[in-house]
């Protein structure tokens, strides 16, 4: 299976599963705006449980935000340690260089120790996450409007 023949079975099957009718371009890109939010928070586990308070808060299609959320996984995998590392360097947190050693050294005083440690690192991620989640948010729901209205426009 190419590369080509994989996104359109991994990625594009689920949005062909989106009914036509009763979704403006408006709600499918406020539906993606979510997904994308929901999809690079920082912590692991817990976007789909966000992705799920999201849509129903603001009563949008769950199966194109899930859809979102699921594909960013890599992204977001990708991002914790920016987020991490620049919610540091925000909070003027010195020496800050997180690793797996340095993960792994922080579990080595005991479960709690670890815990607390890893705890206080995906903080530094959240914060981040809070800082630009407003600014995608807008880039991302405008960008999608703008390509939904053109694409209804050409059907």
């Amino acid at each position: 299976m190419n590369i080509v023949e994989t996104i359109s079975h991994k990625i594009l099957i689920p949005f062909r599963l989106v009914p036509k009718e009763g979704l403006s371009p408006e709600k499918l890109a406020f539906s993606v705006t979510l997904g994308i939010v929901s999809g690079i928070f920082p912590v692991i586990g817990l976007t789909t449980l966000l992705s799920i308070i999201l849509t129903m808060l603001f009563r949008q299609n769950l199966l194109v935000v899930q859809s979102v959320q699921w594909i960013l996984a890599l992204v977001q995998v990708l991002l914790i340690i920016p987020f991490m590392q620049f919610g540091a360097y925000i909070l003027n947190v010195h020496a800050f260089h997180i690793n797996m050693t340095q993960i792994n050294h922080a579990f080595q005083p005991g479960m709690l120790s670890g815990i607390k440690t890893v705890g206080i690192f995906h903080l530094y991620g959240i914060l981040t996450w809070l800082i630009l989640v407003i600014p995608t948010s807008a880039i991302s729901y405008f960008g999608f409007l703008f390509v939904f209205q053109r694409k209804g426009k050409n059907n």
